[in-house]
């Protein structure tokens, strides 16, 4: 009796998960941005760049052996919220930047070469 009522619960929770339809992400469906990666590259400047301390001083600092002669792509809000931020190399794989340092100072990010 036990092993009918264990094998029929089996059963139908077999069939409830290989039915059920899978979550994704439609991009119609991010009106914010949110899951989008955009051309952030303006808000960067290498530290070695000029007027990185002067005219340019409001932008957030990279550490990346490109600086920020490619792209740079962030993804969050669109606005102030970097959720996570890509730079590709010369074989065109992704790299993260990585935040170190935050408000209340000038934020850097540091090139992830892993």
């Amino acid at each position: 009796m036990l092993a009918r009522i264990l094998s029929a619960a089996l059963l139908t929770a077999a069939a409830a998960l290989t039915l059920a339809p899978v979550a994704a992400a439609n991009p119609a469906d991010d009106p914010y941005g949110w899951n989008t990666y955009h051309d952030k590259t303006a808000n960067f400047v290498a530290p070695l760049d000029p007027g990185a301390f002067g005219d340019r001083g409001d932008k957030a600092i990279v550490l990346s052996p490109y600086g920020t002669s490619r792209v740079i792509e962030c993804k969050g809000d669109g606005h102030y919220v970097a959720v996570s931020c890509r730079q590709f190399d010369d074989q065109a794989r992704e790299h993260a930047i990585t935040q170190v340092m935050f408000a209340p100072f000038r934020p850097v990010y540091v090139y992830n070469p892993f």
